[in-house]
């Protein structure tokens, strides 16, 4: 697998904000999509010591509990969800409301979404829809509210106001979804 190119593109994330004043307290961040290998800084494999260790992570608000020893750390809208296995993170999930997501150098939620499905089949291959996600198993990524299967439309950011986009960034070979039961595409 292809290290993928990693661009600094800094937004300040708000971490919390004084009441008393009503200003944000922030920091300058970038999450850089890596297909099968993660949103550069959270990389596949760490210790979630090493996540809470990183700028802004901190400790979770939330962890979430699941059979096969599987947790989910929830830190806010504004931070990707982080999924661990034997304290190892295999799976990272950030939704629109992540600030600061690219690819290859280019804010991956501003982007018009059926030129970012395009540009990733181009350079992953191959997609399936799985559960209603486009899915490039074999790079280990996932895209969520990108495209409406029952209308075959790409989400419009300009005219819908519902907006439930997600990137999830995982092994490649290890969908965490039912990947067995997708069905093919292409949109090239």
């Amino acid at each position: 697998m292809p290290s993928w190119p990693i661009t600094p593109f800094p937004h300040r994330i708000p971490i919390h904000m004084f009441p008393e004043t009503g200003e944000e307290e922030g920091r300058d961040m970038v999450w850089s999509i890596a297909p099968g290998e993660g949103l550069v800084p959270l990389r596949l494999g760490m210790s979630r010591a090493e996540v809470e260790a990183l700028p802004l992570m901190g400790r979770p608000q939330h962890v979430y509990r699941g059979a096969g020893g599987r947790q989910m750390e929830y830190r806010g809208l504004g931070l990707p969800i982080c999924e661990y296995r034997e304290d190892a993170l295999v799976c990272i999930v950030s939704s629109r409301h992540v600030q600061g997501v690219l690819f290859e150098g280019e804010d991956f939620f501003a982007a018009d979404p059926s030129e970012i499905v395009r540009r990733l089949e181009e350079r992953l291959g191959n997609v399936a829809l799985c559960q209603e996600q486009l899915c490039f198993p074999e790079a280990g990524l996932t895209l969520g509210g990108f495209y409406e299967p029952h209308d075959r439309r790409f989400f419009q950011p300009e005219i819908e106001y519902h907006d439930e986009r997600s990137v999830t960034v995982y092994r490649p070979g290890s969908c965490p979804g039912t990947c067995e039961n997708s069905d093919a595409m292409s949109f090239l």
